[in-house]
């Protein structure tokens, strides 16, 4: 518990929320202005000569965080890139890696996946030609032997699994490595989205042979509101691209000849299109300091631990259902409170001081985070739930 390292949202100047909305946007780490007002005050003093001054090296400032967001995502750095957003990336990396054809054409992603994915893989499927390949898992909440049957179904037609590695409405954790197998035992790749996963389930993208996944780090990782995102691609794939190719992706050795063609960067970094900006990075690094601080198996069996303490209270309450399957997930529960106003019994969770997230039709998404939320915020917010179902 480092609640102490982080500014908890207030409801005024005497009272702190009970924040569970980690799984929308993280607390802040209170080191977060020191991070960036060294950027400002190098800004100030060296303007762009801190690109390459020995102080600052805003150059290299993204490559150097690689080594400390790998533990997070079970990656060796040169599969890690960090820059754009979720789904800047997301489409960067379908140019590369989805060349249908008209026997292989067929993308299976969750039921009612997060729309930004959705968007993404559809606009690919209709630019090439193929509006019906988007295919979705047929219920919500599948168990990892459905998931495969149904690659095994589509079979040779299958041209790659995009899958979140938490989903964002249920919050069920999937299986990524035994997805990961199934895609691969017919031919397609394996691509997933971490913005539910990063820094809230233990990762190993690279053991898992995982193809590409990307995230974003304003959720678990508490980098701050549309922090700098990042990707992830296997190594056997480093070389080889097709790549849609950007000034900050060319080899740092020829970036600045500025020679007609590209030169890529011998790994994820080919993939980087623009220059990042060094004030997000420090708010990412400021964080990523903090989880540096703490042993990762043991903070995610934290995660499991005040997550089952408030589905246990939870399942105690009338009128509740918990949608977030019992043997797979994070920090997250997702209910649904079987109400005349649900929605208005939500309403009366904030105005208690409890921030809490909505969903239509009738869910309630709450994250208890293991860095900063306490068990007594837990049972807070359940007596509090446990009176609205008994008015």
């Amino acid at each position: 518990m480092l609640r102490s390292l982080f500014a908890i949202p207030r409801i005024d100047k005497k009272r702190e929320w009970v924040y569970f909305c980690g799984h929308s946007l993280g607390v802040q780490p209170r080191s977060a202005p020191s991070y960036v007002r060294r950027v400002l005050e190098e800004w100030s003093w060296e303007g762009v000569g801190a690109y390459f001054s020995k102080r600052a090296q805003w150059v290299d400032y993204a490559d150097r965080l690689r080594s400390k967001l790998g533990p997070l995502v079970g990656s060796s750095p040169p599969s890690i890139a960090i820059a754009h957003t979720l789904t800047t990336n997301l489409h960067l990396l379908l140019a590369s890696f989805y060349r249908p054809t008209p026997h292989r054409y067929f993308i299976l992603t969750e039921k009612s996946p997060f729309p930004s994915d959705r968007y993404a893989l559809q606009s690919w499927a209709e630019f090439y030609g193929y509006p019906d390949a988007v295919i979705e898992l047929p219920t919500l909440t599948p168990t990892t032997e459905e998931v495969r049957a149904v690659i095994l179904s589509i079979g040779e037609r299958l041209a790659g699994v995009w899958m979140s590695g938490v989903h964002y409405l249920t919050g069920q954790a999937f299986d990524i490595p035994n997805i990961t197998a199934a895609a691969h035992e017919v031919g397609a790749w394996a691509g997933w989205d971490l913005a539910h996963a990063v820094g809230n389930i233990p990762l190993a993208l690279e053991a898992w042979e995982v193809d590409f996944a990307v995230w974003c780090s304003y959720k678990y990782l508490n980098a701050g509101p549309g922090a700098v995102g990042g990707l992830y691609i296997h190594p056997k794939y480093h070389t080889r691209g097709p790549q849609f190719a950007g000034w900050w992706g060319n080899r740092r050795e020829t970036r600045f000849l500025m020679r007609e063609r590209f030169d890529p960067e011998p790994d994820a970094r080919a993939w980087v299109q623009s220059n990042p900006s060094p004030l997000l990075l420090a708010a990412l690094e400021a964080s990523l300091d903090v989880f540096a601080q703490i042993d990762l198996p043991t903070y995610y069996q934290e995660v499991q631990r005040i997550h089952q303490y408030l589905r246990n209270r939870l399942t105690e309450i009338p009128h509740v259902e918990i949608l977030t399957p019992a043997d797979s997930h994070g920090a997250q529960v997702s209910f649904c409170l079987h109400l005349s106003d649900p929605k208005q019994s939500f309403e009366r969770l904030l105005m208690k001081g409890f921030f809490v997230d909505w969903r239509e039709p009738n869910v309630i998404r709450a994250a208890p985070v293991a860095l900063y939320n306490l068990p007594d915020e837990v049972e807070a917010f359940t007596a509090a739930v446990a009176e609205l179902a008994t008015d």
